[in-house]
């Protein structure tokens, strides 16, 4: 099977994906389990991850800076990148998959020339990730209004196709909650038995970071953004949080979930 792991920078997305590799579904190559987060270490595959890039025209990490595409489209040569990417993963691992935030944005390319395969989304409230975003030092805080306004733009982006994405899913999804993946057994559980095994455990409580949600300037920013855009990351959130609790409830994975807000569909 193929798992495609989608979600916010920062939400989590490297902590399933070691999670996956390290029971048994490849990943990616070369992976140094000795390296940290920090050091480098995201359990990305090389190959999927220069494609996306490729593709959405970045040579930057650079998160706050790509904005999500108006049209999305890839040449002959990348179709075809692509198409060699997956024929060679099928044919060396019988489980296999791959992690990129920037899937987010190009998972419709994916998804159309993808043989069978599962969604595993994972979502973080906007408030917990911002400390991995802000600029710190006095000298910097003056730009700090501009760069949470930029933040939040990039997560409503990401998370409103995700939304879209599990609207019109054919394959089967589960959305995990990172808060409560960190804090608790039941995320732990549930993506064990969507995969179908036991699951190896990488967490570590000492590196869960951002657990504070009370910032007043992101709050601000988050105001400001529905007032002018009527983009809301309160909305977006709620959304997100439904599909999770109709899993919760019992609800099999890929059920539709009855959302409200309007988002974007791909």
């Amino acid at each position: 099977m193929i798992y495609v792991i989608l979600g916010m920078h920062k939400s989590g997305t490297t902590l399933v994906s070691r999670t996956l590799h390290n029971s048994g579904i490849v990943m990616g190559e070369h992976f140094e389990e000795t390296v940290s987060y920090d050091s480098g270490n995201k359990y990305e595959r090389e190959s999927t991850l220069a494609l996306n890039m490729e593709i959405l025209g970045v040579d930057t990490y650079r998160i706050y800076d790509m904005t999500a595409p108006e049209k999305l489209c890839m040449d002959a040569r990348q179709e075809r990148r692509m198409l060699e990417i997956i024929e060679t993963c099928n044919s060396l691992h019988r489980d296999w998959g791959f992690k990129d935030p920037r899937t987010t944005l190009t998972y419709p390319l994916w998804r159309d020339r993808l043989p069978e395969h599962r969604l595993v989304v994972i979502y973080r409230a906007p408030e917990q990730l911002w400390p991995r975003f802000r600029q710190g030092g006095i000298r910097r805080q003056y730009l700090n209004p501009v760069r949470a306004w930029q933040y939040l733009s990039r997560w409503c982006e990401h998370n409103e196709r995700i939304i879209g994405y599990l609207r019109a899913a054919k394959n089967p999804y589960l959305v995990l909650n990172y808060r409560e993946f960190m804090q608790g057994q039941q995320e732990f559980e549930r993506l064990a038995a969507f995969v179908g095994r036991d699951l190896a455990d990488p967490r570590n409580p000492g590196l869960y970071r951002g657990k504070r949600a009370h910032y007043p300037l992101v709050k601000a920013a988050a105001w400001l953004l529905e007032k002018f855009t009527g983009k809301s990351t309160r909305k977006i959130l709620q959304q997100l949080d439904v599909l999770r609790a109709q899993q919760c409830q019992g609800a099999p994975a890929g059920a539709k979930a009855e959302l409200s807000v309007a988002v974007h569909d791909a």
